[in-house]
């Protein structure tokens, strides 16, 4: 029986999910944040690693209660976007130019990192582009504040076991940090969802996984390339179980007598019950279509499609499920591979996605957000991200010249939507 899975939500949803409860859907009073705080405070027996009650009430008397968590919580479920929006504009040329660069100055240590986890290059730095931009882009939330607001926004509910309440594990661990002088605090920001550093780690996981490669006594995931991306290599090793120099997705044709049962109306389909070896499938009629790809005959893969057909189609290998680790996101597996695709030569993928209008660089967005900007819309600067602010500007331009309702534009719609 075949399944569908929609889309994840995103990074930092992805990594609340398995301890949120009930949505906390108004911003907490700062009352009613100190009363949480407290309450955590009288909690710190439960703590999976030792914190006393007097650390964690002289580190957290100076946080405050931060509403960007909150938000961010509310616009990851808010508003859908396309996967090949995101795709293009997370793996674009900049950023894969951007990513030799990473590669080439750190080569030195990434043949280390291979060396010692297992792990390809390419797909570490990947890593980096996607959740840091390289660490241009690493946020200015205090971590704190974010891990205690998370705290108190999505409350474990009552009777949860100590080991599994990762909402308040998370926020005495960003305490830890602090205590133990991990981080500094002019250098402790990150995003709303307390994850902080070059490839985005949170609090609790750096406890657990993060590690000090270049050998100057730190495990510094903040300043230093080398330990974040030997932290990361670490992190799909160790928790993901990372199998060796194989790809977490083979780009593949599917049968002609079958493609009509994997078509699904744009709904992903994925299909981990029905791995096989890849020769099975290659015998069955599938086809690899980059001959760049090398994977053992005896490799367990299963179909995984995006957007069904018409769309790319993959086999997905086990390494699908140690990028999940890292980040429960379908979206994210994806953006991984592709700019780790890109970063190693190989291009884009061969199935074209099934829309006559592909979605926009960053550059093109910027130029986009500067003729809104332009137009007299308050969307705040040209980021190159469309947010909220930005889409309801296009909603409003597209109406104004009489376009079919929507709020995105691609490459074919921009230059319509932005004629003089």
């Amino acid at each position: 029986m075949f399944t569908t899975q929609g889309s994840a939500c995103g990074a930092a949803l992805a990594l609340l999910l398995p301890f949120a409860a009930a949505a906390q859907v108004e911003p907490l009073s700062d009352s009613s944040f100190r009363t949480c705080v407290a309450r955590l405070a009288d909690e710190t027996r439960y703590a999976l690693r030792p914190l006393a009650r007097a650390d964690f009430q002289r580190i957290a008397a100076t946080s405050k209660y931060d509403d960007r968590s909150r938000s961010g919580l509310v616009a990851q479920v808010a508003e859908p976007t396309l996967w090949w929006d995101e795709l293009a504009a997370t793996t674009d040329d900049v950023r894969v130019r951007d990513g030799q660069d990473v590669l080439q100055r750190n080569a030195a240590a990434l043949q280390g990192i291979e060396q010692q986890y297992g792990v390809p290059r390419t797909v570490l730095v990947a890593i980096y582009g996607i959740e840091s931009d390289y660490g241009r882009r690493a946020g200015s939330v205090p971590v704190l504040d974010a891990a205690l607001s998370l705290a108190c926004l999505r409350p474990c509910a009552a009777g949860t076991p100590e080991a599994r309440c990762l909402s308040r594990e998370r926020a005495y661990a960003a305490v830890r940090l602090v205590r133990d002088g991990q981080v500094t605090a002019d250098s402790f920001t990150g995003s709303w969802a307390a994850a902080f550093g070059l490839t985005q780690f949170v609090p609790d996981t750096f406890e657990e996984l993060a590690v000090d490669f270049d050998g100057d006594g730190l495990k510094n995931v903040i300043g230093s390339e080398p330990d974040a991306l030997a932290s990361t290599a670490n992190h799909l090793s160790r928790r993901g179980r990372w199998a060796g120099d194989v790809p977490a997705l083979i780009e593949v044709s599917v049968p002609e007598r079958l493609r009509e049962r994997y078509a699904s109306r744009g709904e992903t389909i994925r299909l981990p019950d029905a791995k096989r070896p890849l020769s099975q499938w290659l015998q069955e009629g599938w086809t690899v279509l980059d001959t760049q790809t090398r994977v053992p005959p005896d490799t367990l893969v299963y179909p995984f499609l995006p957007v069904g057909l018409p769309g790319p189609t993959f086999l997905a290998t086990a390494n699908v499920d140690a990028l999940l680790a890292y980040n429960r996101s379908l979206r994210y597996v994806v953006k991984v591979a592709l700019l780790a695709r890109k970063l190693s030569g190989e291009g884009d993928f061969r199935t074209p996605w099934p829309t006559d209008d592909p979605g926009l660089s960053r550059a093109e967005i910027r130029t986009l957000q500067d003729w809104l900007l332009q137009r007299g819309h308050d969307i705040g600067s040209a980021d190159g991200i469309v947010g909220t602010r930005t889409r309801d500007a296009i909603e409003k331009e597209r109406a104004l010249r009489g376009m079919p309702p929507d709020r995105r534009v691609g490459k074919a719609t921009l230059p319509v939507l932005m004629q003089p």
